[in-house]
């Protein structure tokens, strides 16, 4: 038997009841939740799923407001989306999962698991650090801020002046997202992901639904403070590229999770599942089939 493609994952619509999402499902075992961030969807998995998909039935959703998933009248908070998960996963008829969430989507992962932690068996976290505990620092502008900081933390805090600035532009946007803390530059992501990717932010409403990630971030912060005094309790891993997150992984989660690992992915930067694929693939591997 040949092994799993992304071309062989189907698509399923689930409506959550506040969503009408669209979900990549491929493979068999017990079911993996992988989740996307922001400016990507589920197609930044495509490298990454196929891998797994000999050990696990790998959930890979569009988030509410980003690929082919529906678009939001109003501000989608972490908890909101992560409500969308719950939903989807009734539908599935999966009571427990494995989930992994990168970047933006971490955020949306660590609320399923604060909000259900009976659901989640084990929880991998990529290249993100959590409001209320130090993303809100990175919003703010700083001495000798350039180019190359995360002024667009603050700008997309702001959705109006975040579609002012980039609608029409969103392919210059988003080459701009993928050299900015790549570890390879802007070749990392082929044209033809970068021409999905901006096609999907070019949907009516879809780049202030993208924006909303940010704005809502500090209701998030609000809604993470009850794991200041209660951790996660089940296993969590931390997964970093050695040009970005990986060497403050400890720092960033070990106030969140009470058993915690950590994996740095080398020859990466921010956008592992593209720039090392195998490697986080197998560091998701070898947590998940831990017992």
């Amino acid at each position: 038997m040949s092994a799993t493609q992304w071309n062989d994952f189907r698509t399923e619509r689930i409506d959550t009841g506040s969503a009408n999402l669209a979900v990549r499902i491929g493979g068999s075992g017990p079911p993996l939740v992988l989740l996307h961030g922001f400016p990507q969807h589920s197609l930044m998995w495509r490298q990454v799923a196929p891998l797994l998909a000999d050990r696990f039935t790998v959930i890979v959703p569009d988030q509410r407001g980003m690929g082919a998933s529906s678009i939001p009248e109003n501000m989608a908070t972490k908890t909101d989306l992560s409500n969308d998960l719950a939903r989807a996963l009734d539908h599935l008829g999966h009571a427990q999962a494995c989930v992994a969430g990168y970047d933006l989507g971490a955020g949306v992962a660590v609320a399923f698991a604060r909000d259900h932690p009976e659901r989640v068996t084990r929880l991998a976290v990529l290249e993100f650090v959590l409001a209320g505990f130090g993303l809100e620092s990175a919003m703010a502008p700083k001495a000798g801020w350039n180019a190359g900081s995360n002024w667009h933390f603050a700008v997309f805090a702001a959705p109006d002046v975040a579609v002012w600035l980039f609608a029409g532009r969103e392919r210059e946007m988003l080459e701009w997202f993928f050299w900015h803390e790549s570890h390879q530059g802007a070749s990392v992501v082929v044209a033809d992901d970068l021409d999905a990717y901006a096609r999907a932010l070019s949907r009516p409403g879809a780049l202030r639904a993208g924006a909303g990630h940010y704005a809502s971030i500090f209701q998030d912060a609000t809604d993470n403070a009850p794991l200041k005094s209660t951790p996660l309790s089940m296993p969590v891993l931390a997964v970093g590229g050695a040009s970005h997150a990986g060497p403050m992984l400890q720092q960033m989660w070990q106030a969140v999770a009470q058993d915690l690992s950590t994996a740095v992915i080398p020859g990466a930067g921010h956008w592992l599942a593209d720039e090392n694929p195998a490697d986080t693939a197998q560091a998701l591997r070898e947590f998940f089939t831990e017992t």
